[in-house]
């Protein structure tokens, strides 16, 4: 079962006294817990789009890249799967994923008939910045990206 910490509320960014994450996450390395992941990360951000401040295809690039991120965590990670939600600034949704496992993502040429290996190509495609932080805890890795709020 997921457990979820909620730090803060959802917020415009005009409210800058509120550091760190908005919504934090810790999900058991399954399958399962994509979904659940996106379902959580949209029902966030859904009251950003019903006051037009974030497009619905912000939040699904937001989705889909999230999905891709967290099922690498999932298949090539160890150990829970850590996610976060923050709005840095007004024009900027970033996500977090960080999981105990050495090794870090690659963007490789895939065989046209390849059935995986797409997921860090689509990051790089679909977000403005992305990266790897290799100081979370002794062995793990984060991963993080930045999608622009039109």
């Amino acid at each position: 079962m997921a457990r979820t910490r909620r730090v803060g509320t959802p917020r415009a960014p005009t409210h800058p006294e509120v550091e760190g994450p908005l919504f934090r996450v810790v999900l058991p390395p399954t399958p399962k817990s994509v979904g659940v992941a996106r379902w959580l990360i949209g029902e966030w951000c859904a009251p950003w789009v019903r006051a037009e401040e974030v497009q619905d295809d912000t939040v699904e690039s937001v989705l889909l890249l999230a999905s891709e991120v967290i099922t690498n965590a999932v298949v090539h990670g160890a150990g829970m799967v850590h996610v976060s939600l923050d709005r840095p600034a007004a024009a900027t949704l970033r996500i977090e994923v960080a999981d105990d496992g050495g090794g870090m993502p690659l963007i490789g040429a895939q065989r046209e008939d390849a059935e995986s290996g797409r997921g860090m190509a689509m990051v790089e495609l679909l977000s403005s910045r992305w990266g790897t932080d290799l100081a979370v805890g002794p062995l793990g890795k984060m991963v993080w990206f930045e999608v622009a709020v039109d």
